[in-house]
């Protein structure tokens, strides 16, 4: 029997690594008004992007139904697999209670594992690489339930924001709602913690806020992947990679542009890091 790993598109996994890989993506969806489109399937980031820069009206997101996981888990069963199956923060969106739903539905079809990362994009990203790396070189399944319930802890995530409008308006602020005025005036610094989207700080240009960025990593020891997550502006990309080559190279790092499920919540201008550390 294979092992078969199973994600949503929250994640943010470039689409030649998840095909490499095996990882199946269950798309959200994002809508402009009555137009509905799946993440990353009929509606790519540049697509998004596009469309939130000329729309009029706030694009919102949805989870992907019960009925979407069903039909992923059968297809998957069908090929005599078990499934592990990682979701972005429950606290974020329901996509991880509508996994665990159609788990239920399907329990006596296959073997489904469902697991709330608490992290979003490549934070979720890396968890779900790791254990689709681990499955690749033999692990069992015990093993690579082992090594996801072990990397999420190990996750590290920080991103500034070109501005919290968008992640204000869609309700993911957690916490740090009582800073929201003063951040709103500068590059404002967010971090995950139990799940949740967090103030880490601000910076009053960008060059600045890559620099906290570059200071972030370098407080982490022992890190063993690591990624560069962005909406917009590939320049700063580069910039990043090439500041933080000296403590990562940088051909070891996995640029991963945000799809429509994150970027309609962050807007244009993002750019954060994702390690894993050992």
């Amino acid at each position: 029997m294979t092992i078969r790993i199973v994600t949503d598109s929250a994640s943010d996994i470039p689409r030649e690594v998840a095909q490499k890989l095996g990882i199946s993506i269950v798309p959200l969806t994002v809508s402009f008004g009555k137009k509905v489109y799946q993440d990353g399937v009929n509606l790519s980031a540049e697509e998004f992007y596009t469309k939130l820069a000329q729309s009029k009206i706030l694009p919102k997101t949805s989870q992907p139904s019960v009925g979407n996981f069903i039909d992923i888990y059968r297809t998957l069963t069908q090929q005599d697999s078990e499934i592990i199956s990682i979701h972005l923060s429950n606290k974020l969106s329901g996509t991880y209670n509508s996994a665990l739903t159609a788990k239920e539905a399907m329990e006596k079809d296959c073997h489904v594992e469902v697991v709330d990362s608490g992290s979003v994009s490549m934070g979720l990203g890396l968890t779900v690489i790791a254990a689709a790396k681990a499955i690749r070189d033999g692990a069992s399944f015990k093993e690579a339930m082992d090594i996801v319930h072990q990397s999420i802890p190990r996750i590290r995530v920080l991103a500034f924001f070109q501005t919290l409008e968008y992640v204000e308006k869609g309700g993911r602020l957690g916490k740090g709602k009582a800073l929201l005025g003063a951040l709103l005036r500068v590059n404002p610094l967010i971090t995950l913690q139990e799940g949740e989207a967090q103030p880490f700080g601000m910076a009053h240009t960008r060059m600045g806020a890559l620099r906290r960025l570059y200071d972030f990593i370098k407080t982490l020891l022992h890190i063993r992947e690591l990624s560069i997550m962005y909406t917009t502006g590939f320049e700063e990309v580069k910039i990043l990679a090439g500041l933080l080559d000296p403590i990562f190279p940088r051909e070891r790092i996995l640029v991963a542009q945000a799809g429509s499920a994150l970027g309609t919540h962050t807007g244009p201008g993002t750019l954060g890091v994702a390690a894993l550390v050992e």
